[in-house]
């Protein structure tokens, strides 16, 4: 971690290309994704947060294969957009909802880190849709965020209520300590 860096507050953006699947499998019963023109991608979403500098609609990239779906293992490197500038490593992965084979779906869903220069590494979501009915073609897309302030103000003000009414009942207790 940089000392003069801060965590990406807020990035967002999609991705699209094309996939293949290994020979005799459909989307309800793949076990792995190939990204398909030799893991080219293009943006298809520029950023709208942090990177929007960066990111923009039509920049080119890279996407990884995803060798195995039900024994995921990190995948570094997975996305990478600008010259490998920017990259995403994905972490984690489960698939949400499948179905196949004509028309097929598949639906997954992870954690990863997103990288980008002048910033520490951040914690991103992932979310990859792939169909059969349009050529199998695929979208995803990476999102990041902070916690918002509301949640951690009510936390707070949780715990200031909480620490109030363990003193009126300590208080209770002690009057009727002193009146027995």
């Amino acid at each position: 971690m940089r000392a003069d860096a801060a965590t990406i507050n807020f990035a967002s953006f999609g991705i699209g290309g094309a996939f293949s699947l290994p020979a005799g499998s459909h989307l309800g019963n793949t076990n792995s994704l190939i990204i398909g023109n030799g893991g080219v991608i293009t943006v298809t979403q520029g950023d709208i947060g942090a990177l929007s500098g960066v990111i923009n609609f039509g920049n080119s990239g890279t996407l990884a294969d995803i060798p195995s779906l039900s024994a995921f293992t990190p995948i570094a490197n997975y996305l990478t957009l600008n010259g490998g500038t920017i990259k995403l490593d994905l972490n984690t992965l489960q698939v949400n909802s499948q179905s196949g084979p004509t028309p097929g779906y598949i639906n997954l869903g992870g954690n990863g880190t997103l990288h980008a220069p002048g910033y520490d590494p951040t914690d991103a979501k992932f979310s990859f849709t792939g169909t059969t009915t349009d050529n199998t073609t695929f979208v995803l897309a990476v999102h990041t965020s902070v916690p918002e302030p509301l949640p951690i103000a009510l936390l707070g003000l949780g715990l200031l209520g909480l620490f109030f009414s363990r003193r009126v009942i300590a208080g209770r207790m002690n009057t009727q300590a002193v009146a027995a």
